[in-house]
């Protein structure tokens, strides 16, 4: 696994690894309610088939889609926006995918242009006119006998604020998955949080992972 990270090489990184463009894609379509081009899929079964009983910090299932590519997205959320505990994510999202090779590129890091965080940082903040991604921290998470790398991008906003996302790899044999967590904004990843909610995943047996 890969050490931590704050910073990397622009170019091949600077591939849109980051899943920020693919959510904003995702949410038009379930906004949309095309069901030509995604379709509903058991989204009770598979909420199930994750989180056993009921998903943790209060939160229910709230899409659950079939994509074009045929990856499944579960998105859970409080109802009515209720605002998280402090600490916990906003939401979390499930997403399989079809192909494990899809899984490596969710986890590209991404730098600024120029491959400099703090002065694209320090620019930002004297004139946050733009929004831009960076990629924080590549590492392992530890949860119970689990371990898997996990990654931390921050969202910077048009107008200032900012917006904390982490990515953790959920693969096992036969099922290629990520899960996406959000936190609210000016408000940095919980990782004690961050394991208590991974601790609730259900995950398969070790002989069969």
């Amino acid at each position: 696994m890969e050490a931590s990270e704050t910073s990397a090489r622009p170019g091949a990184f600077r591939i849109l690894g980051t899943s920020f463009g693919l959510l904003v894609l995702l949410a038009l379509l379930l906004l949309t309610g095309s069901r030509l081009i995604a379709r509903p899929v058991d989204g009770a079964a598979k909420a199930s088939e994750y989180f056993g009983s009921r998903p943790p910090f209060g939160l229910e299932l709230a899409d659950a889609v079939r994509l074009p590519t045929q990856d499944v997205l579960l998105r859970f959320e409080r109802p009515g926006g209720a605002a998280p505990a402090p600490g916990e994510p906003v939401d979390v999202l499930l997403l399989e995918y079809q192909s494990a090779a899809a899984v490596e590129g969710v986890f590209f890091i991404t730098v600024p242009e120029g491959g400099d965080i703090s002065m694209r940082l320090k620019e930002w903040e004297k004139d946050p006119s733009t929004d831009w991604h960076a990629t924080l921290k590549k590492d392992d998470i530890a949860w119970g006998t689990w371990r898997s790398k996990y990654l931390i991008e921050r969202a910077f906003e048009q107008g200032g604020g900012w917006r904390d996302e982490v990515r953790v790899d959920l693969s096992q044999k036969g099922r290629a998955v990520v899960l996406f967590a959000h936190w609210p904004e000016k408000t940095p990843v919980d990782e004690a949080k961050l394991k208590e909610l991974l601790g609730t995943i259900v995950m398969k047996p070790s002989e069969e992972s």
